[in-house]
Formats: structure tokens, sequence, C-alpha cells
């Protein structure tokens, strides 16, 4: 997957360490306009301070300390730059250009980007950016920021006016571009120190990762003060940098999403995560049926390289069982001799025994394990062996998964239990009482293999995942995916990263927050339609699947709540070692969301969950 390639792109302020520095130049305005300059070259500052009123539109530094200053007039001045550039940019100006951007590859020599509002003049920069820069101006969006790490090489981003690509940038960078780039704002510069580190504008917000803390102090005065951070420019000597304004930021709609992060727990999502030593977080919601956002946050690994993205596949626990729940509800609506009210025992090829004190009259139905109404061994009746009655409250239910020095066992493996879970059998009577059962889901696993003679993971795949485009799900035991690790209590990752869990239709999917999102809109959408929607399940199957069955405040697959109020919420959470989730739709408002995180305290969820219900008043 190209995380990289997103569309449009603009928080609060993350830094890291930056170095002081002695004064050079004070804050200084000129007519509407506002900049503050420290380490530059003299005689940049003196111009920018002749200029300034006109409007600076760019400013950069060359490698070699050479810097060009272009002002929305299309006045330039410019010192140390490359000849053929200074020549091309007068031109560009004379024919009417009003530039944009002016950039240096780290490389230095003859290599330099111009944009503006007619096009692009270039030389030297990587063919790739190049390419892609001309497809910005093809689909009708200007380039208005380029920008080149300091590793140079194919390295760099593109902000258009709508759209943004980068490549080879820092990850967490690229996840503050998405992030940032959302809640009504759009990225306007990007800019990296040549002593690492990195800085993203967007409009009245920005990030900062490891550079100057005095430059991000200024950053928040000029974005305090009301000030649009219109350029923001390093040196390649002393640690230089440079910010100017044009002027105040435009009114923008309140930020939701900086809401719902700063909300997180009555501190913030930052502050909750590490309270909960959870590295990484993911974030989706829905609104009018649509993604309408999607946010990351910290790492796929502690101590790693890569960033968490709404597009990483996280281990969703026991949100496979409502997803298998589809699958279910699929193969009655297509199988007319497998309707709900089926004995399960009947389509197992395998023989489901049973405790003795159990009744042999009641029936352990589809639409029963469906509800964990089935008597199927399950949390609170599964020990002591041998009794109906009396059990332990707190055993049962789940599955521990297998590590990376254990055999994983076939499914048949598990049912007869010889994993590490208990025999797979009747302990209650059928209907008669509510007992959460990872196991029920193994045997609706079974079920949909036997008759189908695909494995849950095929099945899966072509009747549900792609007829919904959620191209990013599989029950395999080790998709080929960008896979979040999970971490224990501590905040250390677990033995071999993940648990494995061949007890998929319980416990053993992964996914991401967009696909679950989109299989909100979906269950929305069908929800509320007056007929059947294109998808896997016709109107009927949905209505049924999300409606109380067996189990008051259930569904088939799924928790119930407000059910018959505009406030009606289906969902499910997730609890394997090491992951932590929960999704939920609202049809009756069109709304959802999906949350999903790599530690392993289920308290981080509920407050992600509780700020998003509080941001858009969906209590």
């Amino acid at each position: 997957m190209d995380r990289r390639r997103f569309l449009t792109l603009a928080g609060g302020t993350t830094v890291g360490a930056g170095l002081s520095a002695s004064a050079l130049a004070a804050p200084a305005a000129a007519a509407g306009a506002r900049y503050f300059n420290r380490r530059v070259p003299d005689e940049a500052h003196t111009v920018m301070g002749q200029l300034a009123a006109q409007g600076i539109s760019a400013f950069s530094f060359t490698p070699s300390n050479g810097w060009v200053m272009v002002t929305q007039t299309g006045s330039y001045q410019a010192r140390g730059i490359p000849d053929e550039c200074f020549t091309a940019l007068g031109q560009a100006i004379t024919d009417g250009m009003k530039v944009h951007c002016v950039a240096f590859p780290p490389e230095g020599g003859n290599r330099w980007v111009i944009t503006g509002d007619s096009g692009v003049l270039a030389q030297g920069i990587p063919d790739e950016c190049h390419q892609r820069i001309l497809e910005f101006y093809a689909a009708g969006q200007q380039v208005v920021d380029v920008a080149f790490p300091p590793a140079g090489g194919n390295r760099w981003v593109i902000v258009g006016t709508t759209g943004t690509f980068a490549r080879g940038i820092d990850d967490e960078c690229y996840q503050t571009m998405r992030n940032l780039n959302q809640g009504g704002r759009r990225i306007t510069r990007v800019a990296f120190p040549y002593t690492g580190g990195w800085a993203v504008v967007a409009q009245d917000e920005f990030r900062a990762r490891n550079i100057d803390g005095e430059c991000v102090q200024q950053m928040g005065s000029f974005t305090a003060e009301g000030w649009q951070l219109h350029n923001l420019a390093f040196a390649p000597q002393n640690n230089g940098w440079s910010l100017c304004s044009r002027g105040p930021a435009p009114t923008l709609p309140v930020n939701r999403i900086r809401q719902f992060e700063n909300s997180v727990g009555g501190q913030g999502i930052w502050q909750r995560m590490a309270a909960w030593k959870a590295p990484g977080a993911v974030v989706a919601v829905v609104l009018d049926n649509q993604i309408a956002w999607s946010t990351g946050y910290g790492w796929l690994e502690a101590g790693g390289s890569g960033a968490a993205h709404p597009e990483s596949a996280f281990q969703a626990a026991s949100i496979s069982k409502a997803v298998a729940a589809l699958g279910v509800m699929r193969l009655s609506q297509t199988r007319p001799d497998l309707p709900l009210s089926t004995d399960i025992r009947t389509t197992l090829d395998w023989q489901l025994d049973q405790r003795a004190c159990v009744s042999t009259t009641a029936t352990p139905s589809i639409d029963r394990v469906l509800a964990h109404r089935a008597g199927v061994i399950g949390r609170g009746s599964t020990s002591p062996a041998n009794v109906c009655t009396g059990f332990d409250a707190n055993t049962g239910g789940g599955f521990a998964g297998y590590g990376p020095n254990a055999t994983v066992p076939t499914l048949l493996e598990v049912m007869n239990g010889q994993g590490n879970s208990p025999k797979i059998e009747l302990t209650t009577t059928p209907g008669t009482e509510y007992h959460y059962s990872g196991a029920g889901f193994v045997l609706l696993q079974r079920m949909i293999e036997q008759r189908t003679g695909l494995s849950l993971t095929q099945y899966m795949q072509n009747e549900i995942f792609g007829p919904l485009g959620m191209t990013t799900s599989s029950y395999a035991l080790a998709p080929a995916f960008e896979l979040a690790s999970g971490h224990g209590s501590t905040g250390a990752v677990i033995a071999g990263r993940r648990n494995r869990y061949p007890e998929s239709a319980a416990a053993g999917l992964y996914t991401t927050v967009r696909d679950l999102c989109r299989l909100v809109s979906y269950l929305n959408r069908g929800w509320s339609a007056a007929g059947d929607i294109t998808g896997p399940l016709n109107r009927s199957s949905i209505r049924t699947m999300l409606s109380t069955g067996p189990t008051p405040g259930r569904g088939r697959g799924f928790a119930l709540s407000g059910v018959g109020t505009t406030s009606f919420w289906y969902g499910h959470n997730g609890s394997n070692y090491g992951f932590k989730s929960e999704f939920g739709g609202y049809p009756e408002r069109g709304t959802g969301y999906a949350v999903m995180v790599n530690g392993d305290r289920s308290e981080l969820v509920s407050e992600i969950v509780a700020a998003i219900r509080s941001t858009y008043g969906w209590g």
C-alpha cells in the first residue's frame, strides 16, 4: 500500500527538543504583515523588512545558504541561487506568473523548482517529483509548496491547493500531515531543517518535531495572535530559520478533530495514550453515512519508525464476531435450507456434545448462537466441569491466542479441546441463559466452512469484504498488510508481536478503522433504506441482524442500545492480548465510529469513544 498517496490535507503543537538562539532579529511587522528571523543572512533579513509590506509569497534557502524572496506583487530578490533559476524566475514573473514556491533539493548545484499559478519550472529535481507536480496541474490544482528533506534522493513533499503527495519522508511527519489536513483545514507549508526534524503548517494550525524550540515558540505566537504562517524556511547554516505572514488567518470552521483530540480523558489523546501505555491509536468517524475523517496517533510498534495510520491493520479481537455475523446472515440469505432457526448441530459434520445436566429437548439454533443464548460453553458457563449451575462467573468466553513458539491447532482441534481452551460443548440449556461465547462463533465458522467448502478467510473475502470495498480486512492468521504490533500493560511489545487466533470468527479478524467505518456506513444505509441497497445483505437481513433477537439488548452478533429511538446504536468492542477496539453506528443519525489501539488497556478505547460522542453530542 502506498500510504503516502492522499487527497486533501491542515492542531495543537507537538515539539521536540530545540536549541537556544542568540538574538539576530526581533519580531517585525509591516503594513499587515509580520515576520521573524533567527540566524539568517543579514542581507536576507534586511530585504524581508523592505518587501514584507508587498506580501511575501515565497522565501527559501539553497543548500549553500543562498536565498530567494518573492512577493505577491512580483518583486523578487535573491543571493547565491543558481543562475538558471534566477533567470527562469525573472522570466516567469515577467510573463505574469504569481509565484507560490521556490525550492532547492539538498544535493545543491543547478537543482531547483519554481511553482506558481500558471505551472512549474524545474531543473534537476527527482523525476517522480517533477512528474507528480505536472499531474497536479493537469488535474486543475496549483502547487503551493514543494519541500525536500535533508537526506536527499527521491524524498519530497508536494502541497497542492486541495491535495498533497509525499515520498520517502519521516512517517510521523506524514501522519501529522494527514491528521492536520482534515477538520476544515488544508496544508499550506511543510519544511525540513537541515539538522533533522520537520514542521507542518495548516492555515491556523501547525505541528513540529525536533526543530529549534524558539522557532516553535514564535510559530505559537503567530497563530495565537491570529496571523497565518504563510512561509517557514530553514537555513542550512547555524540552524537558522524564518517565519513570515502576509496577514491574518482566515475565518475557519470549528475543528471537531482538534476538539475531540483535546478532550480525550479530560487531558488529550497523546497524554491518555501515554498514561495507558498504548504506543498507537487510530480513529475514524462517519457523518452523513460517509467517512468524514480518520486519524492516526503514535506508532505501529514502540521504538519503531512506522507511524500508526487509519489504513494500518490492527487485530479487531471480538469485533470479529460482529463482522462474521454478516457472513452468517449472507449464508442464510442465499441458502434457503439454512434459516436462522436451523439447529447448528446439523451443519457441523461433528458431534456437539452436552453435559449430562443439559436438557436434551431444547435446540441450539443458529439464531441463538448469534445471540450467545444457545447454551454453548462461554463466560460464566465453563467451570467447574460437568455442572450446569454454580459456575465461576469470571471464566470462559474468549480465547488466549497462540504465541510465537506455540503450535497453532486446527479449527477441529480447537473444537475438541486440543488447543489451549476447553472442548466446545453445551453447558446450559439452549434458550434459557445468556453467556457470552466465543466458542459459539467457532461453531458458526465451522458451519460456514462445511457448507461452502471454503475457508472462512476466502468466504468472507468473496461475500463480504470484496463487495463492501473492505480492502484491508482478513481473517487470515498473518495477512500481507501493514500490521500493528500488540503491547502489554507496561507498553512493551508482546512476544511475537501478535498472538495467532485460529478461532477466526471469534477473535481473528485484522482490519482498519476505515474498513470498519465502510461497514458502518453500509449498515446504516441498509437499515434506513426503503428497499434493498447494493451490498451482500438485503434489507430484511440487515434489519434482522440489528434488531433484538433471543437475548435482550443484543441483535445477531451485535450489542444494541436505544432501540426504537433516534439514539439507536449497534456495535461491538474487542479485547485481544495487546489490542483493544470498538466500533459502532447510529443508523437513525447516519453516524458512527471505529477506534483501535495497540495497547492492553480497554480504558483508553472507552475514553476515546466518549470523546467522540461528546464532540458530536451522541450521548
